[in-house]
């Protein structure tokens, strides 16, 4: 399998957990979005937030979407939960050599899950996490089902489960496109 993997969904699905066991399962490096960005920029995602705003944010987040995926190849790319909202993005991982996944979750996974890590992401902090999240999917499911070609429920899910599903299907797509 020579083609990108990038995964998309809302915040708390496990996209960087499950996209860096599914990368050493098919022996590709796994790249973290957001972490490229914190590496470029020297500081955190929430302290972007904190000067720049969310559109600030968003303009970094495409100049590093667009590094990543014209420069490099045969990766697991993990991407922040909102980098499907600006058009620009969804054009770079329309790519024809990306296989983009979407992961979802229902509320309560995500409530649980989130709840170890609030303060880690700016756009949930402060809020009654559920009615956030929810409010978050609804404004962006379009957009994920916009760019997906695979879809994955991780609710009640081990990574590890998680990444067994992901590869059958991908293996079953490749037979698919190699007809």
């Amino acid at each position: 399998m020579q083609e990108n993997i990038i995964i998309v969904g809302i915040t708390g699905v496990g996209k960087t957990t499950i996209g860096k066991l599914m990368a050493e399962a098919l022996n590709k490096e796994f790249i973290d979005l957001d972490k490229s960005i914190e590496l470029r920029c020297g500081v955190d995602i929430p302290t972007i937030f904190e000067i720049e705003g969310e559109e600030g944010f968003r303009e970094r987040e495409t100049f590093e979407l667009k590094e990543t995926i014209t420069k490099q190849y045969n990766f697991v790319l993990s991407v922040g939960g909102g980098c499907v909202i600006k058009e620009a993005n969804r054009e770079l991982l329309r790519s024809p050599r990306n296989i983009i996944i979407q992961f979802h979750a229902d509320i309560p996974t995500l409530v649980e899950r989130l709840s170890r890590s609030v303060n880690k992401r700016p756009l949930i902090k402060d809020t009654d996490v559920a009615t956030k999240v929810t409010a978050l999917y609804e404004a962006r499911k379009e957009f994920y089902a916009d760019v997906s070609h695979l879809v994955f429920d991780t609710s009640g899910m081990r990574p590890t489960q998680v990444v067994d599903d992901v590869i059958y299907q991908l293996k079953n797509l490749n037979n698919v496109k190699n007809v």
